[in-house]
């Protein structure tokens, strides 16, 4: 049975026998001025193993205006020989008109030259330029004056089709314009035209279009251009944006700070100040601690943030340095020889110099410049502080206070009895030496005892001390010093004396030398001079239960020691090295002190002692108990009994020497001196 459904009709042309099948695959692309096209040629025509007919080759016609009827019909474009040659590759009409449509028709033909002539082998393209890609990432903003930065990213280089490069990117042209988005690259109402031809050459440094109008909003078209003059016009390239100065964050101001520095010209640090911005103008430079004005002024391309572009004025300043405060001096005296004293002030800067007095019944002051005077006030004595000030000045902060501490020593007014002037008073006529001039040996001042000294207690008892003497044995025992003697009480003289007077008592505590009968170490060791009297301490921390606590505080508060030399060693040997000096405030008189002889007291106490004045010149030494004054005591003395170890001597009921075992509580009438 013949096959008849494998040969194809039509023209085939000049050849004879069996025509192979149509083409089949066709696929055709397009560019500018090209056609692109590729199919799969027909198979050999074969029956029960036997070849019919064998492809040749295949033409390809190309006519515009209709298909081709015939291979001779239009203009062969090829003629492939190599079967399948444009199976995976298109094969490229080139030369074409753009928006012509072109027809084709493919003519496979048999190695007998056999043409296959089918309507299936028949296409036509329209040849055109093709529109390279899109840009992204479109980013608009504010440049400057008249100036909008525009940056994107260009589309690819290429646009590949099935590996087939239709369009090649050629340059970006950039539209800006007024009121609407431009229709072509070309728009004649465009503000502003660029091309940019290097690919990607503003995805990070901006485009920056220029000669347009500030606070305006710009509609920017980015037409990418393909290398054939294709522009893509997608709205997608599109995007709008306001022309304007770029705006200054924040006004600048002083960073850190600033100290005055003498003569130094200093100028401030700015934070927030871009010289690329802004010009500095106004007074940038200053010496004196006070506040400047410098101004910033936006250079033509910024704005502040509210839009304006005139100077902002921005104050700065130098703060004060640190003021300090020297005095030529700490502390003045005045005295009859100097009534009045000067001090100079130092200080850097003008600051104000004031001055005032603690105590201007004392002393008052005035301020002259640096000088600061302080004078007496009729001729008082005391003391008073001087408290100086400087105040702020122009550069320099106030320094703290320094003072002046002023002693007024003025000797108070001679005359008067010794019982109306006070201790102080008495020690201040003491210090200068000046007491023989005022009081007389033997004139009284009455104090009051109070406490217990030992076990016997004192309860306001009033009672006179008087003067024993002037600078007594001044060359060993002290200079400017009043010796005094307790005491007096109605103008005659008495003893202290306990409960147990005239006993012997070796309990602690009582008006006598030891608790038991011996003299050894002598005056120095004995328990009187340490504890009843009290010298284990000083008058102004007295040891508690002496007769030194007992004293008033202003009397304590005045006290002078004095050197005293006794037999410190006892034992009931004359020996000349046993005399030795002790410092005491409360003392008992010596044999030689009172009498100015020498009978039971070590040989050597005389060699550095001399007799009170008082007793020198006569008065009694007979002394009555304070507390029955009609009543004659005896009294202890300080020098132990050089013959025996076990006494001391003392001043007997009818004013004569004597010696007394040391435990035998007695008169006590202690000295001390101011």
């Amino acid at each position: 049975m013949p096959i008849i459904g494998n040969f194809p009709s039509g023209s085939g042309g000049s050849g004879g026998g069996l025509a192979l099948a149509a083409v089949s695959g066709i696929q055709t692309l397009t560019a500018a001025g090209k056609v692109y096209v590729k199919w799969t040629d027909p198979d050999d025509l074969v029956v029960a193993g036997s070849p019919l007919a064998s492809w040749g080759g295949t033409l390809l016609v190309r006519k515009a205006g209709s298909a081709p009827v015939s291979r001779r019909d239009g203009t062969v474009v090829l003629d492939s020989k190599t079967r399948n040659a444009y199976q995976n590759s298109y094969f490229c009409d080139s030369g074409l008109t753009d928006g012509v449509e072109y027809f084709y028709k493919f003519f496979p033909y048999t190695t007998s030259s056999a043409y296959t002539d089918s309507a299936d082998d028949e296409f036509s393209a329209t040849p055109n330029p093709v529109a390279v890609g899109d840009v992204s990432g479109i980013t608009l903003a504010a440049a400057g004056n008249g100036k909008l930065s525009i940056k994107w990213t260009d589309p690819a280089a290429t646009v590949v089709t099935d590996g087939v490069t239709r369009a090649t990117w050629a340059s970006t042209i950039v539209v800006v314009k007024e009121g609407s988005y431009a229709a072509s690259p070309t728009d004649p109402d465009a503000a502003y035209t660029h091309t940019s031809t290097t690919r990607n050459g503003h995805s990070s440094t901006p485009l920056v279009a220029t000669g347009l109008k500030n606070g305006t909003t710009y509609y920017v078209s980015l037409f990418p251009m393909s290398t054939d003059g294709k522009a893509n016009t997608n709205a997608a390239n599109r995007k709008t944006g306001v022309a304007n100065r770029m705006t200054i964050a924040n006004v600048p101001s002083q960073s850190g700070s600033l100290t005055f520095q003498e003569n130094t010209p200093q100028s401030p640090s700015w934070s927030n100040y871009n010289t690329a911005q802004l010009t500095l103008g106004g007074v940038t430079t200053g010496t004196n601690a006070t506040s400047y004005n410098a101004t910033f002024t936006p250079k033509d391309d910024y704005m502040w943030p509210d839009g304006t572009t005139t100077a902002k004025t921005v104050s700065w300043s130098i703060g004060k340095a640190a003021g300090s405060l020297t005095l030529s001096k700490s502390s003045v005296t005045l005295n009859t020889s100097k009534l009045s004293d000067t001090v100079t002030v130092t200080r850097p800067g003008d600051g104000a110099i004031s001055a005032t007095s603690s105590n201007t019944s004392v002393a008052t002051v005035s301020v002259s410049g640096d000088i600061v005077t302080i004078n007496h006030v009729n001729q008082t004595t005391g003391s008073a502080t001087i408290t100086i000030k400087v105040a702020a000045g122009s550069n320099y902060t106030a320094p703290a206070n320094k003072t002046v501490e002023v002693t007024a020593q003025f000797m108070p007014a001679k005359g008067n009895k010794l019982n109306t002037y006070t201790w102080e008073q008495i020690k201040q006529v003491s210090d200068a030496g000046l007491a023989a001039s005022y009081w007389n040996v033997g004139d009284t001042k009455t104090i009051k005892l109070n406490g217990k000294a030992g076990n016997y207690t004192f309860s306001n008892l009033s009672v006179d001390v008087f003067i024993l003497g002037f600078n007594h044995n001044s060359a060993k025992e002290g200079t400017n010093r009043i010796h005094f003697q307790i005491g007096k009480i109605s103008g005659k003289d008495v003893a202290l004396c306990d409960s147990k007077y005239n006993n012997e008592q070796t309990s602690a505590g009582y008006f006598h030398m030891n608790t038991s009968r011996t003299n050894s170490g002598g005056w120095n060791n004995s328990a009187m001079r340490k504890t009843l009297l009290g010298n284990s301490n000083s008058p102004t921390s007295p040891l508690a239960n002496s007769l030194m606590a007992g004293l008033p505080a202003d009397l304590r508060a005045v006290m002078k020691s004095v050197t005293k030399y006794t037999d410190n060693t006892g034992g009931g040997s004359n020996t000349a090295s046993y005399v030795t000096a002790t410092t005491d405030y409360l003392f008992l008189l010596s044999e030689f002190e009172v009498f100015g002889t020498r009978n039971y007291a070590n040989s050597a106490e005389q060699n550095y002692q001399l007799q009170y004045d008082y007793y020198k010149s006569g008065n009694a030494k007979v002394a009555y108990n304070h507390s029955a004054n009609s009543t004659a005591v005896w009294w202890w003395l300080r020098s132990p009994y050089c013959y025996t170890d076990s006494g001391f001597c003392n001043v007997n009921t009818n004013g004569y020497i004597n010696c007394t075992l040391a435990s035998w509580s007695a008169g006590v009438r202690p000295g001390f001196s101011v």
